[in-house]
């Protein structure tokens, strides 16, 4: 980890991941924020500070966190049918 000066940094990522068999948060300085829709309705996009290391591109300079990523890889139907076949 890297201590950083300054009164204006990134959030820190707040995907969750195990150490040691206990979860904690990433809380890496954050490089995306998360594109994907808001399912609150009060944003456009989920807006999560997300590390390099959690983000999943999606796109052109479009990013998803882990939780919106579960969602959207869920909700995909070809991939619930593959699965239901094996």
């Amino acid at each position: 980890m890297v201590h950083m000066r300054g009164t204006n940094l990134p959030d820190p990522c707040g995907a969750r991941v195990l150490v040691a068999g206990q979860e904690q948060i990433c809380m890496v300085a954050s490089d995306y924020l998360c594109d994907a829709p808001d399912s609150t309705g009060q944003r456009k996009t989920c807006d999560a500070a997300v590390c390099e290391a959690h983000a999943h591109e999606i796109g052109r300079n479009r990013h998803l966190c882990p939780a919106c990523h579960l969602k959207r890889r869920d909700a995909d139907q070809q991939r619930g049918l593959f699965t239901s076949l094996v």
